[in-house]
């Protein structure tokens, strides 16, 4: 799901690198049906079960989340 690529985390990745804000663009699916095709950026809870806060609205039901990583 998220923070997969070759097996490596991304966060550690990045915290390794010098940290950093991580951004993401999810879908708030609270109380509604949707389409497999909103969700490719993944579904709200998922963002903020790892760690990310709202940052500001993008449309009724999306939304910018960050994460900030600190340095290794």
């Amino acid at each position: 799901m998220l923070f997969h690529r070759q097996g490596q985390a991304p966060p550690a990745e990045i915290a390794r690198h010098g940290g950093g804000t991580v951004e993401g663009y999810p879908e708030e699916t609270d109380d509604r049906t949707l389409s497999g095709s909103f969700l490719h950026t993944g579904p709200m809870a998922a963002f903020e079960n790892h760690g990310f806060t709202r940052t500001r609205p993008i449309s009724p039901h999306r939304w910018v989340v960050t994460r900030t990583v600190d340095p290794a």
